[in-house]
């Protein structure tokens, strides 16, 4: 005992040894500058010598971070208590949420969709003018084969059958039916992080344990320690990243006044007027709004979101941070859940990458098996660097340059995003939003909600709905959608009678003036579909 605990001490020396020479290596201070630029250059306006801030900072960051990769060794290092566990357990937390993601939208009926609604900026410019991807979206047959290609795909990567290739096959088809989903609907940003996720996966020894590859081969080489640390590390890395640019987007767009109670207050509410998860009679923020609840409250909430985006970085190097943020995260999402009824699953479980699963392991070993694990994996030896792939390390490094470079442009360019999630300011002006409302052929009313129109599950609606109001010339492409919607539920009969006509209605709720409006405003506009006048001059 008292020779391994001499051993330990001197491994830990050998890596403060390390830390401290890496403050001062060449890559570390390119790394550094690199950021110190990307970071700089999105507070610059728009023009060259921003273009050639930024240009300069991505060209250094890639270099510096594949030149860190490559030489560091991390097996060592007190950065990450990356194990073969852990990084397996990556791999089935994000192959089993993407599942849930592919699963929970019907891919084929956007083959109803008028082709109208289709997004035509950057990246979904390349699929308009791609002849091969209209094909796949008009043909229901072919989209369900995606979604249960890429669901099936996910399951063998979540099982290690096959893991690099299945991985890589379900990541494309993954990153190609989300791109589908925001092609029709707007750029929403819950399973994004997932798309990230997956295709650098394919890339690490992730199927080391729990896999049935492992299982089948037994005999085949350990993967080293430090590769499977620097694997581990990385996808800490894309959740850091993540986080961090929406924090930035949200100070940099409008400063320390997003702090403001009004702000959020205006922010919840709107989205608690159209809610997308489970909000049809519970509400907490129109109860808040209602009982005049002071301005203090929602700025806490606002400062406790900023705070835990701005550290949760931290987990890249503390491993109490590890435990902290993940867990801070968890009940932020909870919250923005009870309060916004927008529901990140990906963001959600992902905090579960995180845990201690070989302490877990250990446990229940200990208490229920009495006896070592026979799967137990012995890593290779680690010498002097990691030497990982490079398809790795470049696939990170274009990852979080990518990220960045989207922030500092304010660009989105699927999947690269800068996170601007209501980044934007708001005051305590009246809330405009829509109402989806229906006649029956038996004469009866109805009151839809208007994520049951929505051809994602994660999209909300009304950014749909409001074009009816405000984007000029989109009456023809409008009235296609709410045929396609209409003639979906009449197929059905989901309302018990079919659908007659409907209106979308525009809403506007002076809550400061009238808090306790039971109504929540009055009608300020109406489009009106008649489904039967269309349907009999169809025939």
């Amino acid at each position: 005992m008292k020779t391994a605990s001499n051993q330990s001490d001197t491994t830990d020396r050998i890596a403060i040894e390390q830390v401290r020479r890496l403050r001062f290596d060449p890559a570390t201070i390119v790394l550094a500058s690199s950021l110190i630029l990307l970071l700089g250059s999105g507070w610059l306006k728009s023009g060259v010598f921003k273009l050639a801030v930024s240009g300069v900072g991505a060209v250094l960051l890639v270099g510096g971070l594949v030149k860190i990769f490559r030489a560091l060794t991390l097996s060592s290092l007190p950065l990450v208590d990356g194990t073969a566990r852990q990084l397996a357990w990556i791999r089935i937390i994000v192959c089993l949420t993407a599942l849930i993601y592919t699963l929970m939208d019907p891919l084929p009926a956007i083959s109803h969709l008028p082709p109208g609604m289709r997004n035509d900026d950057q990246f979904f410019h390349l699929l308009n003018s791609i002849p091969a991807y209209s094909a796949l979206v008009a043909n229901p047959y072919l989209l369900g084969a995606l979604q249960w290609m890429t669901a099936g795909l996910l399951f063998l990567g979540l099982s290690g059958l096959l893991t690099r290739a299945t991985l890589f096959l379900s990541a494309i088809g993954f990153f190609l039916a989300q791109a589908i989903l925001r092609h029709y609907t707007y750029y929403y940003h819950s399973g994004l992080a997932l798309v990230y996720l997956l295709f650098l996966l394919p890339w690490t020894p992730c199927s080391a344990v729990w896999s049935v590859d492992r299982w089948l081969n037994r005999k085949k080489t350990p993967p080293r320690a430090g590769s499977i640390r620097l694997s581990v590390y990385g996808c800490f890395g894309v959740m850091a990243a993540v986080y961090l640019v929406s924090a930035l987007s949200k100070l940099r767009d409008s400063g320390l006044s997003w702090l403001r109670g009004e702000n959020i207050e205006h922010h919840l509410l709107q989205d608690a007027l159209t809610p997308i998860f489970f909000g049809d009679k519970w509400k907490p923020t129109i109860w808040l709004v209602q009982h005049h609840a002071p301005e203090f409250i929602f700025t806490v909430i606002a400062t406790y979101g900023v705070l835990v985006e701005l550290g949760y970085w931290t987990v890249l190097f503390s491993r109490t941070a590890r435990i902290v943020m993940p867990i801070a995260a968890f009940c932020m999402h909870l919250g923005i859940l009870v309060f916004q009824h927008l529901l990140f699953i990906d963001l959600l479980v992902l905090q579960l990458i995180f845990l201690d699963v070989d302490r877990i392991a250990n446990f229940c070993r200990f208490h229920f098996r009495g006896r070592e694990e026979g799967t137990t994996v012995q890593m290779g030896k680690q010498t002097s660097a990691i030497l990982p792939s490079y398809i790795f390390v470049a696939s990170i490094a274009l990852l979080l340059t990518g990220t960045l470079l989207a922030w500092a442009w304010s660009e989105e360019f699927y999947p690269f995003s800068p996170w601007r999630m209501y980044a934007d300011i708001s005051k305590k002006t009246p809330v405009i939003y829509p109402k989806l409302a229906a006649t029956l052929e038996n004469g009866s009313s109805i009151t839809i909600p208007i994520r049951d129109c929505s051809p994602a599950a994660c999209a909300n609606a009304r950014y749909i709905l409001f074009k009816a109001f405000y984007k000029k010339g989109w009456n023809e492409v409008f009235d296609q959608f709410l045929a396609s919607y209409a003639e979906r539920r009449n197929r059905s009969l989901a309302f018990g009678s079919p659908i007659s006509s409907i209106e979308v209605q525009l809403w506007r709720w002076n809550y400061v003036v009238d808090p306790n409006d039971p109504r929540f405003g009055w009608v300020t506009d109406v489009y009106r579909y008649d489904v039967t006048s269309k349907r009999s001059s169809s025939r």
